[in-house]
């Protein structure tokens, strides 16, 4: 039996889009009879150390390591915790002798693990990246300072040449690796699927968001649910919101919490835009029906983003029957998708009067928006589904694991 080692860079307590995906690649490992080693944090305790799914599994060990609560805004101190806690996982994982392959996160401070994994444990490396560093705060804004973001790349480049394969989450942030100088052969496209195990649309009557807010069924939700990070282009909301403010009808339903939601809020505030809504961030069993509740999502993503990172949301809106507007990067492969495909819309980001008339499109035309979603659920089945993806991974460890063998 097969012993893949995860170090993820944070645990299952604290809310994070990856959690569902690590959950459910762990548990159709176990199915595959793979034994899993799971080195993860602690910080926030608002979820339990495990979802019920991996709970009581006979071929799962867990190491959880405490860790502190820093701001984002704190850059130096995060990522000198960050730092420490790679050597804390180190003191964990040395003592281990039966691991064939190891799964590792992406993260800013990635090539400590990736370093020492490579000097002292000497095991197939499979790096996820789901999330480019520096590249998603550069363009974000984030990061501004050449030099600095110079150093963070030539590290990055280090993290992925003693990497033994890489996989990334679109074509665009392939694309972005190679470019990088990777081999094309060592990048495996992976999409972040959603849970075709349990992630489906929910009816009006039985949505427990509709019932926990008292939602009227006579408006026209235009949803973001997600983290409102650096990434998160609220401004673009903002001005979309301005430009539809005339329809009483059209409701903008914001969920969720993160580094840019202050700024937004007082921002909406400012303008005094009624048609704005800012709702909690509600629990991963919520998925389903937070997404089920809206008419349509909009997906708000910043210039240069698109290649560096792509919204998780995009699958599990498809699992709910959801039409998508995207506003995102004109020249990304995402950004085609979607409308080649006829499964969404996909406005140019630096056009609020194009994101606004995308989403008056589907607010006049309910046959194209109930189309759209249709061929979005088929799109999603075939491609963005758990049993599709997840298979994926399971045969990458399960060839690096042969290969390795056979040296």
């Amino acid at each position: 039996m097969k012993n893949i080692l995860f170090i993820c860079t944070e645990g299952f307590d604290t809310p994070g889009p990856s959690n569902h995906l690590i959950s459910s690649l762990i548990e159709d490992m176990l199915e595959n009879n793979f034994k899993v080693t799971l080195i993860q944090s602690r910080r926030t305790q608002i979820n339990d150390d495990l979802p019920d799914t991996l709970k009581n599994q006979e071929h799962l060990s867990v190491n959880i390591v405490d860790r502190k609560i820093i701001e984002k805004s704190s850059f130096v101190r995060r990522y000198l915790e960050e730092s420490s806690y790679a050597f804390r996982c180190f003191k964990i994982w040395k003592q281990m002798k039966d691991v064939d392959a190891v799964f590792v996160q992406s993260c800013p401070t990635v090539i400590f693990s990736i370093l020492l994994l490579r000097i002292f444990l000497k095991k197939p490396i499979l790096y996820s990246v789901q999330d480019m560093w520096p590249g998603s705060a550069v363009n974000s804004g984030v990061l501004s300072n050449k030099f600095i973001a110079s150093i963070f790349y030539k590290i990055q480049k280090l993290a992925y040449k003693n990497s033994n394969v890489l996989t990334v989450i679109s074509e665009d942030m392939k694309t972005k690796v190679v470019e990088q100088g990777v081999p094309n052969d060592k990048i495996y496209p992976i999409v972040n699927w959603f849970d075709d195990r349990s992630v489906k649309e929910v009816s009006w009557e039985d949505n427990r968001f509709v019932q926990k807010y008292n939602l009227s069924r006579d408006k026209f939700y235009v949803q973001y649910a997600g983290t409102m990070g650096y990434v998160f282009d609220y401004k673009m909301v903002l001005d979309v919101a301005e430009l539809l403010k005339e329809y009483k009808d059209i409701q903008f339903q914001m969920i969720g919490q993160g580094s840019q939601k202050d700024a937004f809020v007082k921002e909406k505030e400012k303008r005094g835009l009624e048609n704005i809504i800012f709702y909690p961030l509600e629990p991963q069993g919520m998925v389903s029906d937070v997404y089920s509740t809206c008419t349509i999502c909009l997906i708000p993503l910043k210039k240069g983003i698109i290649g560096n990172s792509v919204p998780s949301k995009a699958g599990l809106l498809m699992a709910c029957n959801r039409a998508i507007v995207n506003s995102v990067d004109e020249e990304s492969d995402y950004y085609r998708m979607f409308n080649e495909n006829e499964m969404g819309i996909s406005a140019p980001n630096d056009n609020p009067r194009a994101v606004a008339d995308a989403i008056l499109d589907l607010y006049n035309h309910k046959e194209k928006r109930d189309s759209i979603a249709k061929n979005g659920h088929d799109f999603g089945k075939k491609y963005y589904s758990r049993s599709v993806n997840t298979k994926k991974f399971i045969e990458l460890f399960e060839t690096m694991v042969r290969v390795e063998g056979n040296k």
